[in-house]
């Protein structure tokens, strides 16, 4: 979930919880719609209720769970800050992201080049408002553990940035001549091909050199 679900152990009042919801959406529509009409298709409106559950972490929780958050004073606020933490997390996924780029052996792959290039540009693809349940990015390299295909919008990216830098810390560990040629033998085409760096050498780890360290 992208927030924190609160007041456990209280009987929220589900009626107001309605009403804060119906507020919260019309500001919502009111934000998308950037002052115009306020006549939107049933896909848009289900997509904006889509995307503030999730903003507000409520998006798998039980209708007494969500009706303990939405059971507040001033739902508009609750949801700008959930909106700020979104913020926030991107900034720390950027961080993820930095270090792989950073440590990354210049092993050419299309696939992760592209994946990381698109992450990078999370902060301008990432609608927080608007579509914050959406994957903000394109990201097409295989892990060798895939992501739970069950997580979306930041939860999805974080979980695929912290997967990455595990196989990538243990590339790392190696001569990256030595990467290069085991995979030039055991898969020529490995620059172009949607295949998993990691997968391809670690069965070869016998064969490759460490890494000098300086």
């Amino acid at each position: 979930m992208a927030g924190t679900i609160s007041r456990y152990g209280l009987t929220p009042d589900i009626d107001r919880a309605r009403e804060n919801f119906a507020r919260l959406m019309m500001h919502v529509v009111d934000l998308y719609c950037a002052g115009g009409t306020s006549s939107i298709s049933a896909y848009e409106a289900h997509e904006l209720a889509t995307s503030v559950v999730y903003a507000l972490g409520i998006a798998d929780a039980t209708p007494e769970e969500a009706a303990c958050v939405l059971d507040a004073d001033d739902p508009v606020a609750l949801w700008h800050e959930a909106i700020r933490e979104l913020e926030r997390r991107m900034d720390d996924a950027l961080i993820l992201w930095r270090e792989a780029v950073t440590i990354m052996p210049p092993i050419r792959n299309i696939a992760l080049r592209d994946t990381l290039a698109s992450l990078g540009e999370i902060k301008r693809r990432y609608d927080v408002y608007f579509a914050a349940h959406e994957i903000p990015c394109d990201i097409d390299y295989q892990l060798s553990a895939p992501v739970n295909s069950n997580l979306i919008g930041i939860d999805y990216v974080e979980a695929w940035l912290a997967q990455l830098l595990v196989e990538v810390r243990w590339i790392t560990q190696f001569d990256v001549g030595s990467c290069i040629s085991v995979l030039e033998r055991i898969c020529p085409d490995y620059r172009g091909l949607h295949v998993n760096l990691y997968d391809l050498l670690f069965p070869h780890k016998d064969e490759l050199a460490p890494a000098m360290v300086f």
